[in-house]
């Protein structure tokens, strides 16, 4: 079972439902669940087998708690998939915007709609839940004409609300990174129904000994080898002011011989601790 961010009429839901197309019939059904902690944790107890949960906007980046959930939990990533996220905004039938006084949605579907929200509705706050599709159902269930929404457009027709605005995220062009996490000891069985060209494995790198040149020295690592990085960010490790980890995406996967000495060069660098967060194939899906 593959557990995801919901309620249903997420577009992680449509991430999950993909997931579940690569894997074998007993894995194939999906759950959700409140949050994306909540969606980790439900792995961590043996709820679900894995879980599908966003990693990166093409227009607002990263989702932090992800990246910290990966950097905590004893999973990794098995697959991912890119998306294509075209936003709308919803009302009740007979909202009219000049009326507006709040609109809701996932603070990254706000974030990337900022600009069409200010236009749009000038006097609105935007309100912060946990989902687009909770965004929709409140909406929907309130009542209330001064209250618009952000989500996809299934959700809204689905919730009987009326469509204001379509293609509301502020640059067409916007994609969201989905990853399939799980236990590193198991094994999931990836049907090959779909076919992947690009391969990546993500690192976790903590640096013990912090001094001037330090990342350089593993940088240079992967030029030496002629190595592609698809991703390169630091995060806070919670240990203190200064003191962060990184996140490195290589192009490639761990049992290719190149990447594998790579990995193996930087561990043996002083100060130094790799984690591998997993060696994956990678998907586009097109709409």
């Amino acid at each position: 079972m593959i557990a995801f961010l919901g309620p249903s009429g997420t577009y992680t839901e449509q991430a999950a439902k993909f997931f579940a197309s690569l894997l074998a019939e007993d894995e194939a059904s999906i759950r959700s669940y409140s949050s994306i902690s909540r969606v980790f944790d439900a792995v961590e107890r043996g709820e679900a087998e894995s879980a599908a949960v966003p990693i990166e906007n093409s227009l607002e980046g990263s989702v932090l708690v992800t990246l910290d959930r990966l950097a905590a939990a004893p999973l990794c990533i098995v697959a991912e998939v890119a998306l294509p996220i075209r936003h709308a905004i919803f009302g009740l039938v007979g909202t009219d915007e000049t009326q507006v006084r709040q609109v809701l949605s996932h603070p990254q579907a706000l974030a990337q709609c900022r600009q069409t929200l200010f236009e749009f509705v000038p006097l609105a706050e935007h309100v912060d839940v946990d989902s687009t599709a909770e965004a929709v159902d409140r909406v929907a269930k309130q009542g209330d004409r001064t209250k618009v929404c952000v989500g996809s457009v299934a959700a809204g027709r689905a919730a009987g609300l009326q469509l204001l605005r379509m293609d509301a995220q502020d640059i067409a062009e916007n994609t969201t990174r989905f990853v399939l996490v799980a236990k590193e000891s198991r094994k999931l069985n990836v049907m090959r129904m779909h076919k992947s060209d690009v391969h990546k494995t993500s690192l976790l790198l903590q640096l013990g000994d912090d001094h001037p040149g330090a990342l350089y020295d593993v940088l240079k690592v992967f030029a030496k080898d002629e190595l592609n990085l698809s991703r390169l960010e630091s995060r806070p490790t919670k240990k203190g002011l200064g003191s962060y980890q990184f996140y490195i995406d290589v192009l490639g996967v761990k049992d290719d011989l190149i990447v594998s000495q790579a990995v193996q060069d930087i561990s043996m660098i002083q100060g130094f601790s790799v984690r591998n967060l997993g060696s994956y194939p990678c998907f586009v899906e097109c709409k």
